[in-house]
Formats: structure tokens, C-alpha cells, sequence
């Protein structure tokens, strides 16, 4: 809706105001975002019998009231002094609008919460379980990587969990920075990564990327393993086929990666 200004009229109350408080109010059980809030604030300024005003237009008409509820520019309601709609405003908008804030806070809250519970908390990454969606959107011709920390086991075993934490909250962030906006990578468990490629080509150059990244970031000598599939047709088979690469990597020496063979696939 565009903001307007006063026309000078005096707007008629509307038949029956805490009809539309109500409608206003029950609406806000469903937004999803702050600006669904700001839009029904908006409609229940016009319902109410006013209009909506950027606030550097603001004049006598103007109530000090910003109804744009932190989306974008301040947006103020206006009714004419002594107007039906001006009572109706000063009544119930003030204490509409807390009640928005309030929605818009939940709203937030609950985006956090599904937010925590897709990331690993040590990495930054997607968990598993937003992996293992992930994967469900992927397309033949997209690629799935399999990445493992070698030796990494010695390394909890020798410095503690502590410093194995930092190496992989190092590995996480630097597969951060190599994938591209497109792409998708989690922590898979322990020290296994997955990376998902849109598309079929690329999966040797994000490597060699990644290893040259990792070498300039890692808080210790140590080095990966991989193994890379193409979906072809149920994507959790391309996963499987790239892990069985990346041990055939593990088995030829570690510090590499593999592509998978129709052995792999099968």
C-alpha cells in the first residue's frame, strides 16, 4: 500500500470500529515477517478512518505514531482534529501497535530458534539435518563432496577436544569462504564435511581451492581427504558414492581426493 496524504476531507468513521481492531489484531497471529505487520497496521489506520503520511510530511493532521514498525522509513497516521477517526486513532492505534511489536519479537524469536537448529553450533555450518535437506533439492548433474580431517582423531587424542574444536571450527570457516552462494555445505559428523555444487563441473577447482585455503588457515599441519559424485538419481546415492571415493582417497595415502567410479555409483 503507498503512504498518502490528508485530502482534506474528514473521513467517516467506519461502521463498526472494533470490528476492524479486532480483524487487525488476529491478523497479526499470522504474519511472518515484520513488514506483514507494518502492512496490517497501515490497513487498520485507513480503516479506522485515516491515512498513512511519510513523517517528513507531517502537519497538524499527524499523529505522533510511526505505524512502520521499524520496516523502512517512519510512516505517521493522519486524521483531522476533531475528526471521528482522529477519536478512533489516539484510542486504539497506540495500543495496536504495542501489540505488533510484540508479534513482530515472537516472529524473530521463532526465526532464531529454526535458525539454531539448522547450524552446527561449532562450525557455523548447516547441521545434519539441514544436510539431509539439502540433498533432497539437489539435481542430476549436481554434485556432492565428502570431506574428512585425516588423522584427526590423534589430534583429540594428543592436544584434547579443545584444540580439536579449533581445527574444526578453522575447517568450517574455511569451507565458508570457499563455496559459492549457490553452493551448500555442512558438517556431516564428527570430522566429516559435505559440500553440494550446483552443477556437474567444478568440484576439482573447489578443492584445490579449498586445500590452498586451508594450508594458509589451518591451526595445525593437518590435511583432508575427499571424494566427489554426480547425482545422477536419489541424491542420498551420490552421497554414499562420494563417501566411498573419499576412502578410496584415505586408502591411497590421505591428503587427496577422488572422483567417483561406476564402481562407486553401484
Amino acid at each position: 500500500m503507498s503512504a498518502a496524504a490528508p485530502t482534506g476531507k474528514v473521513p467517516r468513521a467506519p461502521a463498526d470500529p472494533m470490528e476492524s481492531v479486532l480483524a487487525a489484531t488476529r491478523a497479526l497471529l499470522w504474519i511472518s515477517a515484520p513488514s506483514d505487520a507494518s502492512s496490517v497496521a497501515r490497513d487498520l489506520v485507513e480503516a479506522l478512518g485515516g491515512s498513512v503520511v511519510p513523517a517528513s510530511q507531517a502537519g497538524p493532521e499527524v499523529l505522533p505514531v510511526d505505524v512502520s514498525v521499524g520496516e523502512g522509513p517512519p510512516l505517521l497516521a493522519a486524521a483531522p482534529p476533531d475528526s471521528p477517526g482522529r477519536g478512533l486513532l489516539e484510542r486504539h492505534l497506540p495500543e495496536f501497535l504495542r501489540d505488533a511489536h510484540r508479534a513482530i519479537e515472537l516472529v524473530e524469536r521463532s526465526a532464531r530458534l529454526a535458525d539454531d537448529a539448522a547450524v552446527d553450533v561449532l562450525t557455523g555450518l548447516a547441521n545434519r539435518r539441514m544436510l539431509g535437506r539439502a540433498l533432497g533439492r539437489l539435481r542430476p548433474g549436481d554434485t556432492v563432496i565428502m570431506l574428512d580431517l585425516d588423522h584427526f582423531k590423534a589430534v583429540n587424542d594428543t592436544l584434547g577436544h579443545h584444540e580439536g574444536d579449533l581445527v574444526l571450527r578453522a575447517f568450517g570457516r574455511t569451507i565458508a569462504r570457499c563455496v559459492r552462494a549457490t553452493d551448500r555445505a555442512g558438517r556431516y559428523g564428527g570430522e566429516e564435511f559435505v559440500v553440494m555444487l550446483q552443477g556437474s563441473a567444478g568440484a576439482e577447482e573447489f578443492l584445490e581451492r579449498l586445500r590452498d585455503a586451508w594450508v594458509e588457515d589451518r591451526p595445525r599441519p593437518i590435511t583432508f581427504s575427499g571424494g566427489f559424485a554426480e547425482v545422477r538419481g536419489a541424491s542420498a546415492d551420490a552421497l554414499e558414492s562420494a563417501d566411498r571415493a573419499m576412502y578410496r582417497a584415505k586408502q591411497a595415502g590421505r591428503d587427496r581426493w577422488c572422483g567417483a567410479s561406476e564402481e562407486d555409483h553401484t
